[in-house]
């Protein structure tokens, strides 16, 4: 049964895929063990909502796909869309495929799944929060985490079961989206993380997103604060004034970012700005900085 969905948003551009899988690969080697059961490390499923995979390229994976494919040890990955989850579903409860194709796939259906407002993101909250409303094909992981849609989007992806549930009060469609808008306001099961790089505009909708989803649901985000230098004005002697220039651009930014985050009271994690390792390196290396900061907040 999945115990735990991490939810992983962020402004275009500031490595939200990235730290996706840096975190799979750090819930991975640091979850605790349940001595009660066989299996070595807690499974991880990480599932992206991009309509072009990121992973599957940024991997080097043959194939990337709605059903689960492994990528590393305790860790398999897949990608999902509303309409797959919706056709899991009600495949689910038809059981047959030919009644599927007659209620879902005709003309009219498709044209009303389509312009339904919210139906989309209910699909996907449907199928994340499945396993613990025992609701739909069953799941056999213990965490999921979700590269989930841009900031812009996200609060829509969240506000989607209440909204629906206002609209539709009575029946099964009112009933599951109470449901998933319980398990989505349940600080247990749902884990929220917002990724911003050291600029203006991705440090404002990181501070209005996390103060909204605070506010609206009490979920507290975990934020970090991506593509760091650390550098300082010492490491800026003996080079040209064109790079200091630019260097010291970068510093203010990031002392500035950190302000502002401080500021509004909203605690991060720092991760380095690395260019010169493989992928597979890459996220090896941040999970283990993700290890230390969250250390040095215990």
């Amino acid at each position: 049964m999945v115990k735990k969905a991490h939810f992983v948003t962020g402004k275009g551009g500031v490595g939200k895929s990235l730290i996706s899988a840096v975190l799979a690969r750090y819930l991975s080697q640091n979850s605790p063990l349940d001595t009660n059961r066989k299996q070595e490390k807690e499974k991880i499923l990480l599932a992206e909502l991009n309509e072009q995979s990121f992973f599957k390229d940024f991997l080097g994976l043959k194939r990337i796909s709605y059903k689960p494919l492994p990528w590393l040890e305790g860790i398999d990955i897949s990608q999902w869309s509303p309409q797959e989850c919706l056709r899991e579903y009600a495949l689910y409860l038809l059981k047959l495929e030919s009644l599927y194709k007659l209620f879902f796939e005709n003309p009219v259906s498709k044209s009303l799944i389509q312009v339904a407002p919210g139906l989309e993101e209910l699909a996907l909250l449907g199928k994340i929060t499945s396993s613990p409303r025992s609701h739909g094909p069953p799941m056999n992981y213990d965490q999921l985490v979700i590269d989930s849609f841009a900031t812009g989007h996200f609060i829509s992806l969240f506000r989607a079961p209440a909204a629906m549930a206002e609209a539709v009060q009575f029946g099964p469609m009112g009933e599951q989206s109470r449901g998933i808008d319980r398990w989505l306001r349940d600080k247990d099961f749902t884990h929220l993380h917002i990724v911003t790089i050291a600029e203006e505009l991705p440090v404002t909708e990181t501070i209005e997103l996390y103060k909204t989803l605070k506010k609206e649901f009490g979920l507290i985000a975990t934020v970090y604060l991506n593509k760091l230098t650390r550098l300082t004005s010492a490491d800026l002697k003996n080079l040209n004034p064109e790079l200091t220039e630019s260097l010291e651009y970068i510093i203010d930014n990031e002392k500035e970012a950190k302000k502002n985050l401080k500021d509004a009271q909203i605690e991060y994690i720092e991760l380095p700005l690395v260019n010169s390792l493989e992928p597979s390196e890459l996220i090896d290396h941040l999970a283990q900085e993700m290890k230390k900061a969250e250390a040095a907040i215990d």
